[in-house]
């Protein structure tokens, strides 16, 4: 997978990378995207693009106990992803009783995972401080914001996850901006710029045609 490659997709929206991979014709274009529940936490941030590195938590079983923490193999697997420069996108799957109220990130693991090389966090739970994330600097998606969880409990990493109904493996390539996040199989990640680019020229030409002055609803429905 070509560090280019991936870094000029941040060019487009999410929805024309959505297009760009369906013209590859390699998934049912009904699957690979999020829904309505999950969405921009900081949509002034903009577009982000990033290597999937996945993890499950659960913050809302009962229990006074201390589990074991995983998030220092966490951040390694986020620092051996952003070698060489490579934009990493920082997924954990919410599963448990609760699995919305599921707080798997405030500022504390958003700095440290900053400087492991994540550019990007994205749950179908919730996360908190949502002020001190934005000055780390690290956008977020999610379904909302909650303040408080219960014991994190870290169930596996690197895992295939399941994230508002999209699937995302290790390595597959996460890109998201205000309209929601698309995933884009490895294997073709290095097809889906000039896909793209095909995309928005031929929607460059619709729209400069149904916009132009003169143009009626009838000449589009006799074409």
């Amino acid at each position: 997978m070509n560090i280019d490659n991936i870094q000029k997709l941040l060019e487009f929206d999410t929805p024309t990378v959505a297009n760009g991979v369906g013209l590859l014709g390699v998934r049912d274009p009904a699957t690979g995207y999020t829904g309505p529940d999950v969405r921009a936490l900081m949509p002034e941030m903009g577009v982000r693009v990033g290597v999937a590195v996945t993890a499950r938590m659960d913050t809302t079983s009962p229990g006074t106990d201390d589990p074991p923490s995983l998030f220092k193999d966490w951040l390694r697997l986020i620092r051996e992803a952003a070698k060489g420069g490579m934009p990493v996108f920082a997924l954990i799957e919410a599963v448990g009783p609760r699995p919305r109220y599921t707080v798997s990130l405030g500022d504390g693991m958003a700095t440290l995972m900053r400087l492991a090389g994540a550019v990007g966090f994205l749950t179908d739970g919730g996360m908190r401080d949502l002020e001190g994330v934005r000055e780390v600097g690290l956008p977020c998606w999610a379904v909302g914001l909650s303040p408080m969880h219960g014991q994190l409990r870290w169930l596996d990493l690197n895992s295939t996850v399941m994230i508002d109904g999209m699937t995302v493996r290790p390595g597959d390539v996460i890109h998201a901006d205000v309209n929601g996040a698309v995933v884009i199989p490895h294997e073709v990640a290095d097809q889906v710029y000039d896909k793209a680019v095909a995309v928005r020229k031929k929607e460059q030409g619709l729209f400069a045609q149904w916009r132009a002055p003169g143009m009626t609803l009838d000449a589009y429905l006799n074409e």
